[in-house]
């Protein structure tokens, strides 16, 4: 809205022709300026989408927060018109463009971050409102502040200059008013312009700019989720990493150092019985043949940890994989095995296709048939191997067996017979084995997002149940 006041002695009459064309010229501006400021706030929408865009992308790709809003261009201070910007980081603080010092900065955050909850705060005459800001309203009269988490004291601020502003106006508006002694209004006996200087006021901003960073911040903090999920994923991985440096150690200190106490235990044996120049007897032999025994236990329990190391380091590559064949190679390389044992394995119906790893899979198959040959004592042994039925095929991942007629396992040990190199049984009893086998079923079955467990009787066989989360084909 504008007003033009005329002031003259005597009256003037306008024409109704000429009142009609001014209000015809006013409507018609009227109608024109809104669509002109919209066209105006659409081109800077648009813009700002666009660097809102770039910035969520060059994100994705850096550690930090400063660092992706920072080292490339755009930069956050292209988000909206402003001199200077300033990221807060907990304690850390890092500028951009003209600003006030750092330490400044901190100060009108703590101030900001005291005001009722809000995710946006806005104001282009801050020293008005912070007194303490005056000092620096060149630089900090207009700020906008993006607040992510007040807690952290994670802010982005944007700064707009100081604009001094100079009004005039016609005549003092504080010079009295002259009133004759016949109450008639008079004019003023001076019609001098006078000039009023307005200090510590910026810019102000705009709806659509204010807009344009409240929609920044609901990208930022869906990216800081993101990459709070990705981290909380990564500590994780750390924990269980640190778990199995604890469970190597410990291997390191107990399950290895046995058979060295041996080595060391047969070669002072050696050295006493066998002084140089005395030929070893039979005795002497037997010893030699226990210290090469123990040397390839020593072996087999390093390949066999170097084994389960690996498979949490290598990249899992993932096929469609049909189980029957799996199973069948698997079958193959234990032919043997079977017909001496005269096992008997069973597939009540065929399993499916899935998607996963092909040699992990038969590697768990191979484990869990051999053990089923391994600990089993009946003089007829049997092995089921299948996958239960399920109400909701190809919505909840199907749930494998393995099963068989043995000696069975006590609930006692039905978790730590998961543990590197735990046997229940003596080395030489049932064959032997470093007692490695199961650990790394498990080891792979939780690589492909499942979990084994098992139910058991002693003396009347044992199952194993595991889950993938394949889709099944």
């Amino acid at each position: 809205m504008g007003l033009i006041a005329c002031h003259h002695m005597t009256p003037h009459f306008v024409s109704y022709g000429l009142r009609c064309a001014c209000e015809i010229l006013g409507r018609a501006m009227s109608l024109q300026l809104p669509n002109v400021e919209a066209q105006e706030d659409a081109s800077e929408i648009i813009q700002a989408q666009k660097v809102q865009a770039t910035l969520i992308e060059l994100l994705s790709g850096e550690e930090t927060l400063i660092h992706g809003l920072t080292r490339h261009m755009p930069t956050v201070l292209d988000l909206v018109p402003a001199a200077g910007a300033a990221i807060c980081i907990d304690e850390d603080t890092h500028l951009l463009g003209k600003t006030p010092p750092a330490l400044v900065i901190k100060k009108i955050l703590d101030w900001i971050l005291k005001q009722p909850e809000r995710e946006i705060f806005a104001t282009s005459s801050l020293s008005h409102l912070y007194p303490e800001a005056r000092p620096w309203r060149k630089e900090a009269s207009g700020v906008v502040a993006l607040l992510l988490s007040k807690s952290h004291r994670q802010a982005i601020l944007w700064f707009r200059q100081e604009v001094v502003q100079t009004i005039e106006w016609a005549g003092n508006p504080d010079k009295p008013v002259k009133i004759d002694g016949q109450e008639t209004l008079t004019p003023r006996s001076s019609f001098e312009a006078w000039k009023q200087t307005v200090k510590g006021v910026a810019h102000p901003w705009k709806r659509s700019e204010v807009d344009a960073v409240h929609d920044f911040r609901n990208a930022l903090l869906h990216v800081v989720l993101r990459k709070s999920e990705e981290l909380a994923r990564v500590n994780a991985e750390l924990e269980q990493s640190n778990a199995q440096l604890d469970i190597f150690a410990d291997i390191a200190s107990h399950d290895l150092k046995e058979p060295l106490r041996g080595i060391h235990n047969y070669a002072h044996f050696l050295i006493e019985d066998y002084p140089i120049g005395v030929p070893l007897d039979e005795e002497g032999i037997a010893k030699l043949q226990t210290l090469i025994t123990l040397t390839q236990r020593m072996e087999d329990l390093i390949n066999s940890l170097l084994h389960y190391s690996r498979l949490g380091r290598t990249e899992l590559v993932l096929q469609e994989t049909d189980l029957n064949e799996v199973v069948h190679q698997a079958l193959e390389m234990l032919h043997l095995r079977l017909r001496e044992t005269e096992t008997r394995v069973k597939l009540p119906a065929p399993l499916p296709v899935v998607f996963c790893n092909r040699v992990s899979m038969g590697e768990v198959f191979y484990n869990l048939l051999s053990n089923a040959m391994k600990y089993n004592d009946k003089a007829e042994k049997c092995v089921e191997i299948g996958v239960l039925p399920s109400r909701k095929p190809g919505k909840v991942p199907p749930t494998f067996y393995v099963q068989d007629n043995g000696i069975g396992i006590s609930p006692e040990y039905y978790e730590s017979i998961f543990r590197m190199f735990k046997r229940l049984h003596g080395r030489s009893e049932y064959g032997g084995g470093t007692g490695v086998g199961l650990t790394i079923v498990k080891k792979i079955v939780e690589r492909h997002g499942g979990k084994i467990w098992l139910e058991s009787e002693e003396g009347k066989g044992t199952t194993f149940y595991f889950t993938l989360s394949p889709e099944v084909k």
